[in-house]
């Protein structure tokens, strides 16, 4: 069973949760979020998850509590409860309920709360066909390192690139390719990994870190800046990452196929390094 839901300490089942309809989150997306990945029923680089909610949260000046090693164990054995093997846990913090106002409350009563749910294995890189991006201008916010629960233009740019028979909105700002609505990008030029750095129109996601350590551990030259759309068009490889795709080959930009038209040995290289890494942090639970 995977139906219980943690929220401000409390254990309950998720058809009994309730959210009160003046929650800032509801009224305001004042609030962020986490996805983290479960692997053999074991959360994957959950301090690193933990670490870009406190960050996130500060961004929006609220406070995480409670602090970080009690709020792992209390999602470990929230896990451990939902009985999820392979999935994600979704974890959620607003400032709480209050009276409908622009001004932050004088006293937040913030809300925390996250649930474990099951997730099918991606698709292997180099399995079936790659992902179709549809370039999008990026309207989005300039403070995109938060991960923030106001998610509409993202929303807006997935569904015009289904919309559209593509799997993911690429964004371009200024021309200038940033990040997908839902994913991170990598790009293989000239030899080197090229991915735009973080910052303002760019998540810090995780398994774009977690693949940055790899490629260097395997002596792959990385290049974190930003590159023009004409580049990632003739790009050798191109690929998208997160914590729930894991690592997916791109196959087409627009109308444009890339590179061979096939998934790149770089691509399947660092999926390879991403697995053993997944493997020697949750070989353990597996047991």
């Amino acid at each position: 069973m995977s139906d219980w839901i943690w929220i401000n300490g409390e254990t309950i089942p998720i058809s009994e949760a309730r959210i009160g309809v003046e929650d800032r989150g509801y009224q305001f997306a004042d609030g962020v979020y986490e996805v983290i990945r479960l692997y053999h029923g074991k959360p994957f680089t959950l301090d690193e998850h933990l670490q870009r909610l406190e960050r996130s949260a500060q961004g929006i000046h609220l406070a995480v509590s409670p602090e970080r090693a009690a709020l792992a164990a209390e999602i470990v054995k929230l896990v451990s409860r939902s009985g999820v093997r392979n999935g994600m846990v979704y974890l959620q913090l607003t400032r709480g309920v209050a009276e409908r106002n622009h001004r932050f409350p004088s006293t937040p009563r913030p809300v925390l709360l996250f649930y474990a749910r099951p997730l099918p294995p991606p698709q292997l890189p180099g399995e079936g066909e790659g992902v179709r991006l549809l370039a999008l201008a990026d309207e989005r916010w300039k403070r995109c390192w938060i991960k923030s629960i106001a998610l509409l233009p993202n929303v807006l740019a997935k569904n015009q690139a289904v919309t559209a028979d593509a799997d993911e909105a690429v964004f371009i700002d200024n021309g200038v390719v940033t990040e997908c609505s839902s994913s991170n990008l990598f790009a293989v030029i000239g030899g080197k990994l090229v991915t735009h750095p973080v910052g303002s129109k760019v998540l810090p996601g995780i398994t774009r870190s977690v693949l940055l350590d790899c490629a260097v551990n395997q002596g792959i030259t990385v290049d974190e800046r930003g590159f023009v759309e004409e580049e990632a068009i003739r790009a050798a490889e191109l690929f998208i990452t997160s914590t729930t795709r894991e690592v997916s080959w791109v196959a087409r930009w627009n109308d444009r196929y890339i590179g061979q038209a096939r998934c790149g040995p770089v691509t399947l290289a660092l999926h390879r390094a991403l697995c053993k890494r997944v493997l020697a942090e949750t070989a353990k639970a597996a047991q």
